[in-house]
């Protein structure tokens, strides 16, 4: 069975600045979480030597849920400028590593994480069998809705919680 990892880039990130102290380089600029995620994927592609894996993220653009729902996220707290200067070179760094970046304008990442899980519990070999088994990196709950028998959720607590 191949298997595919995927990871919830914005969530992810945010545990990891929020979990590792404000760090920087000569030039000022933060580090932290960059530093974080990092390490928390190295020890899961480790721990499930991926044949694939994916990153995704949220874009900035509304998606159909504020379309749909005016106070969609109202009184969330904005991405702190610390942290926000780190989003495009942590894309950056995973491009560099060989990680494919997938974002959709309209959809947050967990959307595009259920699809890519969902899709791949279609794939069929050429027995019948599901093709591929998911591990999820995540510390969204709203992931555990898509875990089943061939998808495995992996939420970042302190450390991990291997939830089946």
């Amino acid at each position: 069975m191949k298997k595919l990892l995927v990871i919830d880039g914005n969530s992810i990130l945010n545990r990891a600045f929020y979990g590792v102290k404000l760090l920087s380089n000569k030039n000022g600029l933060y580090t932290n979480a960059i530093f974080g995620m990092i390490n928390i994927i190295m020890k899961q592609v480790e721990a499930v030597k991926p044949d694939y894996a994916a990153v995704a993220f949220d874009l900035k653009a509304p998606t159909f849920r504020h379309k749909t729902y005016d106070a969609y996220k109202v009184g969330r707290k904005p991405m702190p400028e610390e942290l926000a200067q780190q989003l495009p070179l942590i894309k950056e760094l995973l491009s560099y590593l060989g990680y494919r970046i997938i974002t959709k304008e309209g959809y947050e990442a967990d959307d595009i994480i259920g699809t890519l899980s969902l899709e791949a519990d279609k794939t069929l070999d050429s027995t019948g069998n599901c093709e591929y088994e998911t591990y999820i990196i995540s510390s969204d709950l709203d992931m555990l809705q898509i875990v089943d028998k061939n998808t495995h959720m992996w939420r970042i607590l302190k450390g991990f919680s291997n939830i089946e």
